[in-house]
This record gives structure tokens, C-alpha cells and sequence, in this order.
């Protein structure tokens, strides 16, 4: 084996950073949005009104990002929150119009992105690559 494929973990970093840092770029030229609100609204499409801490789960990310995020989201206009009635503590969170519609327009875009990543790739390939990254998600989650 090869020094250079032995670098696994520095290539997925690499790549996942200029991957995100593409797409979260194009998201907001082309939806007004970044990326990780675009997660959320994914989300809250079929989970409107899901407690935050739920949002913070899905999202794999902390307490105080979910806390900035939501923030940040309720000042765009894409969500709003209500206290829960069954714990003072928790907050629920709605899509508004706004939100959901950015929510809707999103799927073609992804899908383009998609096609655009795999274009170079055979079938077999493809399902090479589902099949090790779904072993690293189930194995490592």
C-alpha cells in the first residue's frame, strides 16, 4: 500500500471540507441559505414542530450550535419556535411559509448536485462507495 492511501482520514477531512465549503456557497447564491439551514428545513419538512434537542441530534451538532442556528433561522424568517407546554425547558420548532418554500425548491438543486458528484463514477463504483460509507455511519454513529 501506497503513502498516499494511507492518508484516508486527511483525504475524507479534506475532501468533506471543500465539498461543504462548494456547496454551502452555491446554496446561498441559489436559495438564499446556507447548507446547515438547509439541513434543518430538510427536516422540519417532515418534522414540523420537533423538539430542538431532536434538531441538535439530527444534526449532529451541540446544544449552543443548535441554539445559534435556530437563532440565526428565526431571524431569516425560515422557522419559529413555542415553548412546550410539557417542559418549561424545551422549545418546539415550526417552519414558517418562507421556510418551507425555500425547503421545496431545494431537492432539484441537490439532486443536480448529486449527479454532478457521481457523473464520474460507474454503477459498481457507486455502490462501492454507499456501501463503505453506510459501514462508517452504522459503525461509527
Amino acid at each position: 500500500m501506497s503513502v498516499k492511501n494511507k492518508r484516508l482520514f486527511y483525504k475524507f477531512n479534506i475532501a468533506q471540507r471543500i465539498l461543504f465549503k462548494y456547496v454551502n456557497r452555491e446554496m446561498i447564491n441559489r436559495l438564499g441559505i446556507p447548507v446547515t439551514h438547509l439541513a434543518a428545513l430538510f427536516y422540519l419538512l417532515q418534522h414540523d414542530g420537533c423538539l430542538q434537542k431532536d434538531l441538535t441530534a439530527v444534526l449532529f451538532q451541540n446544544k449552543s450550535a443548535t441554539t445559534t442556528l435556530v437563532d440565526r433561522m428565526i431571524k431569516n424568517g425560515l422557522i419559529y419556535k413555542t415553548d412546550s407546554e410539557d417542559d418549561g425547558r424545551a422549545s418546539h420548532i415550526y417552519l414558517t411559509d418562507k421556510g418551507r418554500s425555500i425547503a421545496k425548491q431545494a431537492p432539484p438543486i441537490v439532486a443536480e448536485y448529486n449527479k454532478k458528484l457521481l457523473d464520474q463514477f460507474t454503477a459498481s463504483e457507486i455502490e462501492v462507495i454507499h456501501k463503505f460509507l453506510d459501514t462508517i455511519i452504522e459503525n461509527y454513529s
